[in-house]
């Protein structure tokens, strides 16, 4: 495996936030399967995987997607899977996604092939994902976490030209871990601006980091009309609000008592 030494720059990060990734903020490509390391110490994985991804590939062309325009007109189609926690507004209570009732052979498929990636997370992180896999015991029941892994959540974006962002709510120092499935498609490289360099993300590569700590970016997705042409991401990830979670049992029971509590309440009004 090449291993490539970077020195990271300190970034006006207002300049990069929450604005649309560009080709030129980073000059050097990474298109060859290498480990990115800092002082020394191993940062990001890319490589590209050598493993059948026709049933991922399939699940994430069968599953309902959500789209949303952003305030500056920027449309990002995706879908969450794996288990969500508690949301007083929508869902108070914890759960499976939606995408587990809707989609329930893709959403399978989509998990359990986490699995996959965690051989990597292993293998060229061990240190790391040992400390991620006791967080986890520790924190997480295990109804809450997808089978052989230490993650919980994950989200699916399909042909998203993500703005820059640090990935929010998750386990602190520990990894994300992402495929990118592509056909057709030019563009679409994760950038990465405090180390100088993008990721090609050609398909079936994968890209293991922190990223609530690197800034991160996709550049703009150019995809041909009326073509199966796409780009789709997977990316798993362990979310720090399923600590509050009780088992599937007591959330049912809570949930219950806090809607009586609530339609009490509102009678009393």
């Amino acid at each position: 495996m090449r291993v490539v030494e970077v020195e990271p720059v300190e970034l006006e990060i207002s300049n990069f936030k929450k604005r649309r990734a560009s080709e030129e903020d980073c000059s050097r490509i990474i298109d060859f399967d290498c480990i990115i390391t800092v002082g020394g110490k191993p940062r990001i994985l890319y490589k590209q995987i050598d493993v059948d991804t026709t049933p991922l590939r399939w699940a994430v062309k069968n599953i309902k997607y959500g789209t949303s325009t952003r305030t500056d007109g920027l449309k990002t189609t995706s879908a969450i899977f794996g288990f969500s926690p508690r949301n007083v507004l929508r869902k108070d209570f914890c759960s499976a996604t939606a995408m587990s009732k809707a989609n329930p052979k893709p959403h399978y498929i989509i998990c359990n092939f986490s699995k996959e990636l965690t051989k990597l997370y292993e293998e060229f992180f061990p240190e790391t994902i040992k400390y991620h896999y006791e967080l986890a015991d520790k924190k997480v029941r295990s109804e809450w976490k997808m089978e052989g892994t230490p993650f919980t959540s994950g989200i699916v974006n399909k042909n998203n030209p993500l703005k820059y962002h640090h990935d929010s709510g998750n386990f602190k120092n520990v990894l994300s871990n992402m495929i990118v499935l592509k056909r057709g498609v030019s563009g679409g490289r994760l950038s990465c601006p405090e180390f100088g360099i993008k990721f090609e993300c050609d398909d079936n590569h994968v890209v293991i980091f922190d990223g609530a700590r690197i800034l991160h970016g996709v550049t703009p997705i150019y995809k041909p009309e009326g073509e199966d042409t796409y780009r789709y991401s997977v990316v798993y990830y362990s979310l720090e609000q399923m600590w509050k979670c009780d088992s599937v049992n007591e959330e049912v029971k809570r949930i219950r008592k806090v809607k009586k509590e609530r339609e009490f309440k509102r009678f009393r009004e």
